[in-house]
């Protein structure tokens, strides 16, 4: 380790992600070659990102979906407060995993704690595969899965 050395950033602002991301990339690019050596031609890289807007064009909700090989994680759902109960996250859902089809995928995964939203998962079908117990303030971690089949 004489030629190189490690700096470790904790980034807790926008501005602060920005400052690393030229070497975050460097590092997504880099497992993408070591995946793409393993697994061979398959998706990498694709981010699916639906957004709520409010009529003054204000973000109020969304969804953000990573594609790999013919499956997609949905990384982050949100809804202002002021417009859940509508349909809404349900909708937003259900156009990641539409987009996802599209782009060959076959299988959906997300995971929530457990006082977020696990049963709304379980009623647009998907089912827990796994679960860290007492991960964040004594709340469990669940993975979710389903078939875009």
């Amino acid at each position: 380790m004489e030629d190189c050395h490690v700096s470790t950033y904790i980034c807790r602002s926008q501005r602060e992600m920005e400052a690393t991301s030229e070497a975050y990339w460097v590092i997504l690019n880099g497992l993408g070659k070591n995946i793409l050596a393993r697994l061979g031609d398959v998706e990498l890289g694709i981010s699916v990102r639906i957004f709520i807007k409010t009529q003054e064009g204000q973000v109020a909700g969304g969804i953000v979906a990573d594609i790999f090989g013919h499956g997609v994680y949905i990384t982050l759902l949100w809804v202002d407060e002021s417009l859940r109960n509508r349909g809404l996250g349900s909708r937003l859902v259900s156009l990641a995993e539409e987009e996802a089809r599209n782009l060959g995928c076959t299988l959906a995964h997300l995971d929530t704690y457990g006082f977020e939203a696990k049963p709304f998962y379980e009623k647009l079908g998907y089912h827990v595969f796994g679960v860290l117990e007492d991960y964040a303030g004594g709340y469990g971690k669940y993975f979710l899965k389903k078939s875009l089949a």
